[in-house]
């Protein structure tokens, strides 16, 4: 698939596509298989300012995480966890890794 002209702006871990709001406009089939197929976030740029188009499995993440961390020692608990050996980690769930 060729992928729009756009200009890339740097986001964490990936290049984040940009497009302009006429762009995108032309190109919005195509810019939707980038973020569905690809699971990429892309900017859509106006003169008033910009917007983030994610999936919709990004979004659900996105909330996941966020309920995760609101529950009160749950980030402690996951730091504390990345601390013991992954062999320990799994014996404590009862998981056999051998």
């Amino acid at each position: 698939m060729s992928v729009p002209s756009q200009q890339a702006t740097i986001s964490v871990g990936n290049i984040m596509q940009h497009f302009t709001a006429n762009t995108a406009r032309k190109d919005f089939d195509r810019i939707l298989d980038i973020v569905i197929e690809f699971g990429e976030s892309v900017s859509i740029a106006t003169d008033k300012g910009a917007a983030i188009l994610i999936s919709q499995e990004e979004w659900n993440g996105l909330l996941e995480t966020l309920h995760l961390q609101s529950i009160p020692g749950m980030v402690e608990s996951i730091k504390e966890a990345r601390k013991a050996p992954a062999s320990e980690r799994l014996e404590n769930i009862g998981w056999d890794i051998n």
